[in-house]
C-alpha cells in the first residue's frame, strides 16, 4: 500500500495536524485495543486472574516506559535534523535508537524465572492463587519485550518522515490477529491467563514482520544489526537526553500504580480489579487527545528544525483546544452511563460498583488531563520533555501517592478514588507554567539566531 508523506513544513497547520493525528488516533486505538481485549477475555476468568493482570501492568508500563522514551526522543531529533536537512544525521540516529532499546530489552527476562517471579509480585501485593496467575501472563509478556522494542522505534522513525499510516496498518494487523488468538488460546486450549499474553506475543511478532517489509520497502532507513556508525556515544547521549525525561515520566506512572496497587491491596481483589478496568475505559477515551500528542511531536520537532515558532505555537492552540473541547463532552457522557462499557467486561456487582466510583472521580478531571497531555507532545518535541517528566512524577507520586494514603485512612475506598482528579489537577498547573517558560526560552533563543544572522550578513556587505 502507497503512503502519503506529509510536508509538515508548509501545508495548513490545522490540515497537517489532522493528517498527522488521524492516523495516529486509530494506530492507538488499537494500541490500546490490544490491551482492552485482553482484559475483556481475563475478567472473564474472574477475580483472581484480572487481579493478577493488574499487579503485572507497572512491569509492561515500566518496559513500555523505556523503549517509548528513546523512541520519541528519537522522533524528535530525526524530524529536527529532517527539517534541517541533515538526512545522514536522522538515519544513524534511527539506528543508534534500536541498538539501545534491545540492550534495555535483555535484563526483564529474569522475571522468567519462576521464584525471582514469585519474589517481585509478592513485593507488589500479591498472595495465593493472584501470584500464580502473575507469574502465567507475565513469562510470555516478557518475552515479547523485545518485539515492542523494535516496534516503537520503527513506528517513530516513520512518525519522523511524516507516515502515520504504516504504524497505524502495522498496530491494525496485530490487533486483528490477537483478538482471534485470544478466546482460541484462553479458552478453547484451555491456557486460561497465559493464553492471552502468547496471543499478544505472536501477534506483536506479525506487526514487527510488516513494519520490518514496509521498512524495506518504502524507507530510507533501516533498523538492521549492522555495526553503528561512528559517532554512536554521541548519540547515545543524544536520544538519552532527549528521551530519558520520558521514559523516567512514563516510568514514574508504573511506580504510582505499582504503589496505588499496593494500597488498594488493602481493599481485596475487587478493588484492585475495578481499578483495571476504569484505567481501561479511561485509555479508551483519551485515545484522540494521545493521537493529537503524537501529531505535535514530529510536528513540533520538523518547525523547531526549521525555525518556524509561530507554525508551533498555532499548533499548540489548535490541539489544546481540540482536545479541551472533546474531553469535556467525553467526561460527561463517562460520568453519566459507565455501565454500558462496564458490561463489556462481565464484573460482578461488587466490582462494577467500585469501577463506577473510580470512573467518575476520574471524569471530573478530564479537561485537565487533556490540556496536560497536549502540552506534553510540545515538551517532546522540542527536546524538553524533562519538563512533562517533572508534571508527570507531581502528578504520580508527589501528589497522588500521599493524598491516596490519606483518604484510604480517612474515608476508606469511596474517598481514595477522588485522589485520580486532584493529582491530575496539580501535574496540569505544573505543565502550565512550564510551558510558559519553554516558549520564552524558545522566543529568546529565536531572537539570538536573528540578531547573529544579521551580524553575520552585515559583515558580509562591508567587507
Amino acid at each position: 500500500m502507497k503512503t502519503t508523506i506529509i510536508d509538515m513544513g508548509r501545508e495548513s497547520v490545522g490540515k497537517t495536524l489532522f493528517r498527522l493525528a488521524l492516523p495516529s488516533v486509530v494506530s492507538m486505538f488499537f494500541h490500546t485495543l490490544f490491551h482492552l481485549v485482553d482484559t475483556i477475555f481475563i475478567s472473564w476468568l474472574g477475580e483472581a486472574p484480572l487481579a493478577a493482570m493488574s499487579l503485572t501492568f507497572p512491569v509492561m508500563f515500566a518496559a513500555f516506559a523505556l523503549f517509548n522514551g528513546i523512541s520519541v526522543g528519537n522522533t524528535s531529533l530525526m524530524s529536527q535534523a529532517l527539517g534541517a536537512g541533515n538526512s545522514e544525521q536522522a538515519g544513524d540516529m534511527a539506528h543508534t535508537a534500536w541498538w539501545l532499546v534491545l540492550a534495555i530489552s535483555i535484563p526483564p527476562l529474569v522475571l522468567l524465572n519462576r521464584v525471582a517471579s514469585g519474589h517481585f509480585f509478592t513485593a507488589l501485593g500479591g498472595s495465593g492463587n493472584v501470584l500464580l496467575e502473575s507469574y502465567r501472563y507475565n513469562a510470555w509478556l516478557v518475552a515479547s519485550f523485545p518485539l515492542m522494542a523494535y516496534s516503537l522505534v520503527a513506528d517513530s522513525l516513520f512518525r519522523s518522515q511524516g507516515d502515520t499510516v504504516t504504524p497505524m496498518l502495522s498496530m491494525l494487523l496485530g490487533n486483528i490477529l490477537n483478538a482471534f488468538l485470544d478466546p482460541v488460546f484462553i479458552f478453547s486450549l484451555d491456557l486460561g491467563i497465559s493464553g492471552a499474553a502468547l496471543a499478544t506475543l505472536l501477534s506483536r511478532a506479525v506487526s514487527c514482520s510488516y513494519l520490518a517489509l514496509r521498512m524495506k520497502a518504502h524507507s530510507h532507513y533501516k533498523l538492521d544489526f549492522s555495526r553503528p556508525s561512528p559517532g554512536f556515544v554521541h548519540r547515545t547521549r543524544l536520544l538519552l537526553a532527549a528521551g530519558l525525561p520520558v521514559s523516567v515520566s512514563q516510568g514514574s506512572m508504573a511506580l504510582g500504580i505499582g504503589i496505588f496497587n499496593r494500597i488498594l491491596s488493602g481493599f481485596g481483589p475487587a478493588a484492585i480489579g475495578a481499578w483495571m478496568l476504569g484505567n481501561r475505559i479511561e485509555g479508551l477515551a483519551f485515545l484522540p487527545v494521545f493521537g493529537i500528542n503524537g501529531a505535535l511531536i514530529p510536528f513540533v520537532g520538523f518547525n523547531l528544525g526549521m525555525r518556524n515558532l509561530g507554525r508551533v505555537r498555532q499548533a499548540v492552540r489548535m490541539a489544546g483546544t481540540a482536545s479541551a473541547l472533546f474531553m469535556v463532552g467525553v467526561g460527561v457522557l463517562i460520568f453519566a452511563w459507565p455501565h454500558p462499557i462496564l458490561a463489556l467486561f462481565r464484573p460482578s456487582q461488587h466490582v462494577a460498583d467500585l469501577a463506577v466510583a473510580s470512573i467518575r472521580a476520574s471524569a471530573t478531571g478530564y479537561l485537565f488531563a487533556a490540556l496536560d497531555i497536549t502540552f506534553w507532545g510540545v515538551f517532546q518535541g522540542t527536546g524538553h520533555a524533562a519538563y512533562g517528566m517533572v508534571a508527570q512524577f507531581v502528578r504520580t507520586i508527589a501528589v497522588r501517592v500521599p493524598l491516596a494514603l490519606w483518604f484510604a485512612g480517612k474515608w476508606g475506598l469511596e474517598g481514595l478514588w477522588w485522589c485520580q482528579p486532584l493529582s491530575v489537577l496539580a501535574s496540569f498547573m505544573v505543565s502550565f507554567l512550564l510551558l510558559g517558560r519553554l516558549f520564552r526560552m524558545l522566543e529568546h533563543q529565536s531572537a539570538r539566531q536573528v540578531s547573529l544572522k544579521e551580524t553575520v550578513d552585515n559583515q558580509g556587505t562591508e567587507l
